[in-house]
Parts: structure tokens; C-alpha cells; sequence
């Protein structure tokens, strides 16, 4: 009876042990991967998203709304050649931003299901030699929310009397990686301007100071 008890109670300890080897393991290299992700996947979607977004909004800019850039903006001039009036039609913005975001939202996702984007099981080593052997992780994508996409207007001297005036598309998209029992929220934006315009005459200091404003807008 004695001796039966102290094989369990050795098996029981061998269990425990093996247990606790295979979970440390697991955590181990767990974190071996999310540090790879971290540094190397995250460039690389980031990477991903900002050329879908120039890319949408290359595509966006050939609406046939959007091939006149004069139709972004209104400038008038008084009697001495000065801007008296700088004036933005938003029913165009606001077509141009929502076809934008459309686009990316369409392209993000299908980044997401895409199983093109991969790391190597051998970078739970670290090591850059051995990341390009043995098989490899389909990282597991998800879009959270909806593409954001806002406009703004800068202005800048550019010499006496001359103005570069510029509009940029600004988007943000939020990617969640997931692994295992992990998370990893990588936020992505990017800018690209959409009007340039030198403006030749005396720009009032109020556009140098507050702009045209900006506007956030969801799909």
C-alpha cells in the first residue's frame, strides 16, 4: 500500500513537472513570437496599409468630379490683386473623402483575408539567419472600426505676395493582430496631398493661422 501510494505521488510529481516544462515552454516562445511580430510584422503591415491608402486615393482623385481641382476651392481677389476670399466647396470634399475612404475599406479588408502575410516558425529564435527556413504563420488580420479620413488646409509662404496653398486626405485605420492568447493593435495613418496652389497676391494672416479647418468623416 505504501509503495503503491509513493508511485503515485512519483507520477504525480513527474506530471507536474512535465506540465510546467511544456507551459513555460509555451509562454516562452509565445513571447519569443510576439517580439518578433512587434519589431518585423508591424513594419510590414504598416507598410502595406499606407500604400493601399495612396494608392485609394490615387484612384479616388479620377472621379470625374475630382479631375478639376478648381472645383476643390473658390478664390477671389479685391480691386488690388489681394485674396479677399478663400472658399472651399465641401459637397465635392466631402464626395472625394467618402469615395476615398470606400475604396480603403474595401482594400483593408481584403488585406485582412489575405493569407499572404506570413513569419517564419523559426523567428521564435530571434535569429534573422534561420527566418527564412522551415515553415511559416498565417498572421490572423482584423480590421476594427471603419477607415477614418479627414481633410485639412495649410498655407505657406513661399516669397512676397506668393502662397503655397495645399490640401491633404489624412486616413487612419486601426489592424488587430491576433496570435495566440494575444492581441496586438497596430494604428496606421498616412497623408497625401490632393490640391496644390500658388497663389500670387496677399494672403489675409487669418489663413496662415487657423486654415480652412479640417472634417472627420466615417464611411
Amino acid at each position: 500500500m505504501y509503495k503503491r501510494k509513493k508511485h503515485r505521488a512519483r507520477r504525480f510529481i513527474v506530471f507536474l513537472t512535465s506540465f510546467t516544462v511544456v507551459l513555460a515552454s509555451f509562454f516562452y516562445f509565445r513571447s519569443r513570437l510576439i517580439n518578433y511580430v512587434e519589431k518585423y510584422a508591424e513594419g510590414l503591415i504598416t507598410t502595406r496599409v499606407v500604400d493601399i491608402f495612396n494608392s485609394s486615393t490615387t484612384e479616388a482623385l479620377e472621379g470625374e468630379w475630382f479631375q478639376d481641382k478648381s472645383n476643390f476651392y473658390e478664390i477671389r481677389y479685391d480691386g488690388d490683386g489681394n485674396v479677399s476670399l478663400i472658399s472651399s466647396d465641401m459637397v465635392v470634399i466631402n464626395a472625394l473623402m467618402r469615395d476615398v475612404a470606400a475604396i480603403s475599406q474595401t482594400n483593408v479588408n481584403k488585406l485582412c483575408s489575405d493569407e499572404s502575410i506570413q513569419v517564419p516558425y523559426t523567428s521564435i529564435f530571434g535569429s534573422l539567419l534561420l527566418a527564412n527556413y522551415g515553415g511559416k504563420y498565417t498572421l490572423k488580420l482584423e480590421l476594427i472600426g471603419n477607415i477614418q479620413c479627414n481633410f485639412r488646409t495649410t498655407f505657406e509662404s513661399q516669397g512676397v505676395n506668393q502662397t503655397l496653398m495645399c490640401m491633404y486626405i489624412d486616413l487612419f485605420a486601426d489592424i488587430s493582430v491576433m496570435l495566440p492568447l494575444y492581441v496586438k493593435n497596430i494604428k496606421v495613418s498616412n497623408n497625401m496631398v490632393v490640391y496644390q496652389n500658388l497663389i500670387v497676391g496677399k494672403v489675409p494672416e487669418f489663413y496662415f493661422q487657423y486654415g480652412l479647418g479640417s472634417l472627420d468623416l466615417l464611411p
